[in-house]
């Protein structure tokens, strides 16, 4: 078995013997360990930065101007579209990068945005048959 895997490296690299098994192989799924390694770390970051950002939004006093405090700077319903966006941009790189469909787009939007797009559907029919009754 062993000879067998050392003849087919040879053969791999031309220096098969007369005779020998003349078959390749072909190794698929190689990695550079180090461009890995970058973009791991690179995902991890940038989702470390949406995090922090996220938590900024939520915790930071005096940021939202809700009826509790009036005096803030945005508006809350600015303040929670910020959020949601940095949400889904999260989701993203979630799905992409350890899901593994960076690279199929499209099956990446329809895995996040069709679920958005059906829960924001039936909130909003909440929302409209909530007030129904008050009329």
């Amino acid at each position: 078995m062993a000879e067998h895997a050392v003849q087919a490296v040879q053969a791999a690299h031309g220096e098969a013997e007369e005779g020998s098994h003349d078959f390749v192989i072909i190794e698929h799924g190689v990695h550079h360990v180090d461009s890995s390694k970058k973009q791991i770390w690179r995902v991890f970051f940038i989702m470390l930065i949406i995090t922090i950002l996220e938590f900024i939004l939520a915790l930071t006093p005096g940021l939202r101007r809700t009826v509790f405090d009036p005096n803030g700077i945005l508006p809350n319903t600015t303040v929670v579209a910020i959020f949601l966006g940095l949400t889904v941009l999260k989701a993203f790189y979630i799905v992409g990068y350890f899901m593994h469909l960076k690279m199929e787009r499209i099956n990446m939007i329809y895995t996040i945005l069709l679920p958005l797009l059906f829960i924001l559907y039936l909130v909003a029919l909440l929302m409209m048959e909530g007030t129904h009754f008050l009329r």
